[in-house]
């Protein structure tokens, strides 16, 4: 059994680890080398983004297996945009983003009841999953500074 909580300001460097771990895995395969700098420059090379994280402002909800981060799902500083998620390999397919997501979705609800819907760019290899749990592309995959994505969105109910 997993436990879901909102990461706290010392555990950013090991979420951000684990999203480079598990980017590089599964889609620095898939991007340009263009893609994967700006990956890393964007989000975990960052000190703002990082410092925003710390802060709270940008939120990281995680997944734990003991103590252990085994998967997270964050959220830029508008609370409407999911920018992050990541699981270990070795833990997929055993319904952690969907906890995750379900977490998020609880927990930014009770700030905001009068959300209306969640965005987020789905790599290729997220695709089928955001699908899975309700989001609908907004438009065809478009690639932006070597970053494949389709925007995506989930309506709330």
């Amino acid at each position: 059994m997993y436990s879901i909580r909102k990461i706290n300001c010392n555990e950013v460097n090991e979420a951000l680890a684990l999203a480079l771990e598990v980017f590089m895995q599964f889609e620095a395969p898939d991007y340009a080398p263009e893609g994967v700098a700006t990956f890393k420059r964007d989000l975990i090379e960052n000190e703002e983004f990082i410092n925003n994280c710390r802060q709270g402002i940008c939120p990281i909800y995680a997944a734990y297996d003991g103590n252990k981060i085994v998967g997270i799902m964050g959220m830029r500083a508008s609370k409407t945009h999911i920018n992050l998620v990541f699981t270990k390999k070795e833990y997929h397919h055993q319904g952690i983003a969907t906890a995750l997501f379900n977490f998020l979705l609880e927990d930014i609800l009770k700030e905001n009841p009068s959300l209306k819907e969640i965005t987020l760019n789905s790599s290729p290899y997220g695709k089928g999953f955001y699908l899975h749990i309700g989001f609908i592309p907004l438009s065809e995959e478009k690639e932006i500074d070597g970053i494949r994505f389709t925007p995506m969105k989930y309506v709330v109910r």
